[in-house]
């Protein structure tokens, strides 16, 4: 492991895993890139039975990176540990599926140079792009965050959300929450006066695998199921909604919602079909607000 350095890392970022042998090395390989250097890594591990943990142990040369397994498969109590034991100044919590540009960490430093009233903040996303169903869910999940932010609301996915690390002295994820643990500890820091902040750039490339496992449209009952809770003022210690955390490797098995995935519908579409969908995608994406 390379020696610590004797000045606190600026960002500590804190990758919470449990069977992400296939997913972990790749963003462990873009933060390796990152143009910005002054940065930590801490990898928490809820008991791994693959190949995530000596995966992880072979960039302890590219990063400053510390890896520690725990008996919770939680992903608030992952985050928690992680954030305990953070050096930063700012800890970034990221899920192992995300995808960095080079300029990511160098652009949020950026960002929170120039709000510096900024106390937690999260990003909006980016997708792969080989497909228009990619591209409208990308928009989608974008306007809604921005809905959330325009109405005071705040919401993100743990995917990332960065917070001042005095804050996570007193503030923590709620890990009796069955879901939405993201989003409820974001409200929480705002209900207590800290300025939370929506970045639309730099952009994270966030993961669809789930909705590509289960299927578009049940994705979306379970999300507008979510999102009608969370707007009640609700908590989810009771319900889940079918919304569980799954390990890396339940993404690699066969799925059985695959014949009401959209990415299924669009392919099975005429060339004059997908003509008329192109267009009406266009007009969504020229509507103003």
């Amino acid at each position: 492991m390379p020696k610590t350095p004797a000045t606190k890392p600026f960002f500590s970022i804190v990758i919470p895993t449990l069977n992400e042998e296939k997913y972990l090395p790749l963003l462990l390989e873009d933060l390796s890139k990152q143009t910005f250097k002054n940065f930590e890594v801490i990898h928490i591990d809820g008991q791994s039975t693959d190949k995530t943990l000596e995966e992880a142990k072979k960039f302890s040369k590219k990063l400053q990176l510390t890896s520690q397994t725990i008996d919770q498969q939680n992903v608030a109590a992952q985050r928690n540990t992680g954030a305990k034991v953070s050096r930063g100044e700012w800890v970034i919590f990221m899920d192992a599926d995300n995808r960095l540009r080079p300029s990511f960490l160098q652009d949020v430093h950026q960002q929170l140079t120039n709000t510096p009233h900024t106390d937690v903040f999260t990003c909006l996303i980016d997708v792969d792009k080989d497909d228009l169903l990619k591209i409208a869910t990308q928009r989608a999940i974008n306007y809604v965050l921005e809905l959330y932010f325009l109405f005071n609301k705040p919401s993100g996915f743990g995917a990332l959300i960065g917070c001042r690390k005095k804050i996570l002295d007193e503030f923590s994820f709620d890990e009796q929450q069955k879901i939405y643990e993201d989003s409820l500890f974001l409200n929480a820091l705002k209900d207590a006066g800290y300025h939370f902040q929506l970045f639309k750039k730099p952009t994270y490339n966030y993961s669809l695998r789930r909705i590509e496992k289960e299927g578009t449209l049940k994705m979306l009952r379970i999300s507008a199921q979510m999102n009608l809770q969370y707007l009640r003022g609700k908590d989810f210690q009771q319900q889940d909604f079918g919304y569980t955390m799954q390990g890396g490797d339940y993404y690699d098995q066969p799925s059985i919602f695959h014949l009401v995935n959209l990415k299924s519908m669009w392919d099975e579409l005429s060339q004059q079909q997908k003509t008329r969908a192109k267009k009406l995608l266009k007009m969504l994406r020229e509507l103003k607000f």
